[in-house]
Protein backbone atom coordinates (compact mmCIF):
# COMPACT_ATOMS: atom_id res chain seq x y z
CA UNK A 1 0.00 0.00 0.00
CA UNK A 2 1.52 3.69 -0.84
CA UNK A 3 1.50 5.99 1.48
CA UNK A 4 -0.58 9.33 1.18
CA UNK A 5 1.29 12.36 0.89
CA UNK A 6 0.13 15.43 0.26
CA UNK A 7 1.58 17.65 -2.21
CA UNK A 8 1.61 20.77 -3.79
CA UNK A 9 0.68 22.06 -7.22
CA UNK A 10 3.72 24.57 -7.45
CA UNK A 11 2.63 26.05 -11.03
CA UNK A 12 -0.73 26.39 -9.14
CA UNK A 13 0.76 27.92 -6.26
CA UNK A 14 3.01 30.49 -8.67
CA UNK A 15 0.29 31.45 -10.82
CA UNK A 16 -1.47 32.98 -7.77
CA UNK A 17 1.74 34.25 -6.41
CA UNK A 18 1.37 36.61 -9.91
CA UNK A 19 -2.10 36.89 -10.46
CA UNK A 20 -1.65 38.64 -6.46
CA UNK A 21 1.85 40.39 -7.98
CA UNK A 22 3.70 38.36 -5.06
CA UNK A 23 7.11 38.64 -7.07
CA UNK A 24 9.40 36.88 -4.58
CA UNK A 25 9.28 33.08 -2.84
CA UNK A 26 10.70 35.42 0.92
CA UNK A 27 7.42 37.56 0.11
CA UNK A 28 5.10 34.30 -0.43
CA UNK A 29 6.90 33.64 2.94
CA UNK A 30 5.72 36.64 4.73
CA UNK A 31 2.76 36.95 3.82
CA UNK A 32 1.96 33.44 5.11
CA UNK A 33 4.47 33.68 7.97
CA UNK A 34 6.53 30.64 7.54
CA UNK A 35 10.34 30.69 6.09
CA UNK A 36 11.32 31.02 2.61
CA UNK A 37 13.28 27.74 3.02
CA UNK A 38 10.06 26.07 3.54
CA UNK A 39 8.25 27.65 0.50
CA UNK A 40 11.65 26.47 -1.16
CA UNK A 41 11.48 22.80 -0.11
CA UNK A 42 7.59 22.45 -0.62
CA UNK A 43 8.45 23.76 -4.24
CA UNK A 44 11.73 21.35 -4.98
CA UNK A 45 10.38 17.98 -7.08
CA UNK A 46 9.16 15.27 -4.27
CA UNK A 47 12.31 13.33 -5.37
CA UNK A 48 14.72 15.81 -4.54
CA UNK A 49 16.34 14.84 -0.81
CA UNK A 50 15.64 18.57 0.42
CA UNK A 51 12.16 18.33 -0.57
CA UNK A 52 9.54 18.72 2.12
CA UNK A 53 5.70 17.83 2.03
CA UNK A 54 3.94 20.90 3.31
CA UNK A 55 2.85 20.70 6.49
CA UNK A 56 -0.41 22.20 8.31
CA UNK A 57 0.36 25.70 8.85
CA UNK A 58 1.73 26.08 5.06
CA UNK A 59 -1.58 24.45 3.73
CA UNK A 60 -3.74 26.72 6.02
CA UNK A 61 -1.63 29.18 4.87
CA UNK A 62 -2.22 29.21 1.21
CA UNK A 63 -5.43 28.69 1.80
CA UNK A 64 -6.02 31.49 3.70
CA UNK A 65 -3.90 34.01 1.35
CA UNK A 66 -5.65 32.81 -1.88
CA UNK A 67 -9.08 31.80 -0.97
CA UNK A 68 -8.98 29.13 -2.59
CA UNK A 69 -10.26 25.67 -2.18
CA UNK A 70 -7.41 22.85 -0.95
CA UNK A 71 -8.19 21.06 -4.55
CA UNK A 72 -6.91 24.34 -6.14
CA UNK A 73 -3.23 24.50 -4.87
CA UNK A 74 -3.02 20.73 -3.53
CA UNK A 75 -3.57 16.87 -3.62
CA UNK A 76 -2.62 13.86 -2.33
CA UNK A 77 -0.25 11.60 -3.69
CA UNK A 78 -0.68 7.72 -3.46
CA UNK A 79 -4.54 7.68 -3.98
CA UNK A 80 -5.32 5.94 -7.40
CA UNK A 81 -6.39 8.79 -9.53
CA UNK A 82 -8.33 7.24 -12.68
CA UNK A 83 -10.65 9.47 -13.04
CA UNK A 84 -8.44 12.42 -14.59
Amino acid sequence: MKKKTIRLKVKELMKAQIDFEIKTDAELAEKMGISPSQVWRAKLSPEDDRYNSPGNQFIASVLSLFGEPFEKFFYVDGIDNDAG
